[in-house]
């Protein structure tokens, strides 16, 4: 007994109208490199995914790093650079916690100009990324100097709390 599709080529020219070849999907060989092609392409874009967004472990980790490397030596503060909000944005991409492509990490300041319970002395940035849910209240004292056109040495302190800042 002989099978018709024994007889077909794993490789075809197209029908399209071009010289190219494309895998036979009425070969066993060619229906298998099909299914196999896209099996690829599915892990491989779902890692290109993962490589790119941000963990919830991986958000906490950054952030504390941050606040560590903030704190463990005098940080030059230069007022044209960015402020605190820049500072805080650069040590958590310079951590090495993130993902290892993109993954871009929101910091806003924090208004307390109205807030009565609001720490004094401090200046709170929320830090999150549209990847995850949690949010981390960061603290930086001695609060930011005023514009100047100098360069400043500041001895920081950082504090980080899970959740808004309140």
């Amino acid at each position: 007994m002989r099978r018709d599709h024994d007889d077909e080529p794993v490789f075809r020219r197209s029908e399209w109208g071009t010289t190219r070849y494309v895998y036979n999907p009425r070969n066993p060989i060619g229906l298998g490199l099909i299914i196999g092609s896209l099996v690829f392409a599915v892990v491989a874009l779902y890692s290109l995914h993962a490589s790119s967004s941000w963990s919830e472990g991986e958000l906490r980790d950054a952030v504390h790093s941050a606040a560590r490397t903030l704190e463990a030596e005098d940080q030059a503060f230069a007022s044209w650079t960015g402020g605190y909000r820049i500072m805080i944005r650069d040590a958590i991409e310079d951590s090495g916690e993130g993902p290892s492509s993109g993954g871009p990490v929101s910091v806003s300041e924090v208004d307390d100009t109205y807030d009565r319970d609001a720490p004094a002395g401090v200046d709170r940035f929320e830090v999150g990324s549209e990847d995850v849910d949690t949010v981390y209240c960061v603290g930086v004292s001695p609060p930011e100097p005023e514009p100047t056109l100098d360069k400043v040495e500041l001895d920081l302190a950082v504090s980080v709390d899970e959740g808004r800042c309140e």
